[in-house]
């Protein structure tokens, strides 16, 4: 019963520090941003989490991998922007150098910048799935038109 009573307690005094504590308050909260997929909100708030105490270590770790995450996302939402842009001159009754130079250009984007990627355990694997699609789709576009012309 002792026990019981001192872990109690502990649990108690631990959540009264957290939640009177902005530092760590911003952190749980920068927390559950992250865990939704809301990169940029958690930055935010693991940001001011971090400025008010710089031994926060979950705040330092949630903005280090909210920012990761963006990067992720940023190259995702690009690829298929290239790849509407590319779409769209491959539908166009003439293709001409520039176009041509253009899409081999926003492949090599596509190819390039994924490996360039952090990776990290603590990345939605949705997240790393769909930018190795995009990687995927990309190289074997890129392959598919251009492998056989440079060699």
């Amino acid at each position: 019963m002792k026990k019981f009573i001192i872990f109690f307690l502990s649990i108690f005094f631990i959540f009264l520090f957290y939640f009177f504590n902005d530092s760590y308050g911003y952190s749980i909260e920068a927390k559950a941003y992250f865990s939704i997929g809301e990169y940029q909100k958690a930055e935010e708030l693991a940001e001011k989490a971090y400025q008010l105490d710089k031994y926060n270590r979950m705040a330092f770790t949630i903005l280090t991998q909210s920012k990761i995450a963006k990067q992720w996302k940023q190259y995702i939402q690009t690829s298929k922007e290239y790849f509407f842009n590319i779409e769209s001159i491959s539908n166009k009754e003439k293709i001409t150098n520039a176009d041509k130079i253009r899409v081999k250009m926003m492949l090599e984007l596509i190819i390039g910048e994924y490996k360039f990627l952090k990776h990290s355990k603590l990345l939605d694997k949705k997240l790393e799935e769909e930018a190795e699609k995009q990687y995927k789709k990309g190289k074997e576009l890129y392959n598919g038109i251009f492998k056989k012309r440079d060699g």
